[in-house]
């Protein structure tokens, strides 16, 4: 268990405890509670994907956002799951009997987009367009209610944190970083970079099940027209001023921005 996932407990402990007070007053630090287990249990979830997570993602804190990021790595991220097992009377066949090991829920993006922000609300001195207007403490209290619940589903959960799925792994061709990258169920072809390096690369997925994978990178001759040795430049360093250092002349290569000028012809308008 991941110490968001125990974060989140504490909090909707807490939660609980201010609800049960029957006071009014307490119903604002009963949101804060809730509001903070829904950061934990999110949070816990983007480290099932912490391979996948895009490190510059890292210091993202709103919910919505983290979900939406990891939404994008696996379109199931936030869709509840049940895991079972079973022996294959063949392989490849569907085995007759299936034993569960329990169901997931996941409080996912929709919920979050309800309740999360609702809950800040509830923080807040109200605005002077507001001012005067009376707290409606049943509707507070009911909501919070209801989120609490659905988060106690959440951490009730016997199995958590599901994350099959197919993916392709590589070292990257430039830093020999390793690359994973999942690649959807109806998806044959995406591209993919590199966290350390941000190398690029598209990957394809073949007949035969093998992932194809393909290079961001251009042929690039020396140009030093005595060498001529031709050199693999990734497209994310075709810039000005960018540079290689050629491996036969040991010349450096510089890509600079030229202007040509086309003698006008008679017809070319």
């Amino acid at each position: 268990m991941s110490i968001y996932r125990s974060m989140a407990r504490i909090s909707l402990k807490s939660a609980l405890a201010e609800l049960s007070s029957n006071d009014d007053q307490r119903l604002k630090y009963a949101a804060l509670e809730l509001r903070m287990t829904i950061e934990s249990v999110t949070y816990d979830r983007a480290l099932a994907y912490k391979d996948e997570f895009p490190p510059q993602e890292y210091a993202t804190w709103q919910p919505k956002k983290i979900m939406l990021v990891l939404l994008e790595l696996d379109p199931t991220a936030d869709i509840d799951s049940t895991l079972s097992f079973g022996s294959e009377p063949e392989l490849g066949e569907r085995p007759v009997t299936m034993t569960s090991m329990g169901s997931e829920s996941v409080f996912n993006l929709r919920t979050i987009k309800i309740h999360y922000d609702a809950l800040g609300s509830f923080l807040h001195v109200s605005s002077m367009k507001h001012m005067g207007s009376p707290i409606d403490y049943v509707k507070m209290r009911k909501r919070c209610e209801v989120i609490a619940t659905a988060l106690g589903e959440v951490l009730a959960s016997p199995v958590f944190n599901i994350t099959l799925g197919n993916f392709a792994r590589f070292d990257c061709g430039v830093c020999k970083k390793p690359i994973r990258k999942r690649i959807p169920g109806k998806i044959d072809t995406l591209d993919c970079n590199c966290f350390d390096c941000k190398a690029s690369y598209t990957l394809t997925r073949l007949s035969d099940g093998r992932v194809q994978i393909e290079p961001h990178e251009e042929e690039i001759h020396c140009a030093n027209k005595q060498c001529g040795h031709i050199a693999f430049v990734q497209r994310r360093e075709i810039e000005k001023d960018s540079h290689w250092k050629c491996q036969k002349c040991n010349g450096l290569n510089v890509f600079r921005l030229s202007l040509f000028h086309i003698p006008c012809t008679s017809g070319t308008p």
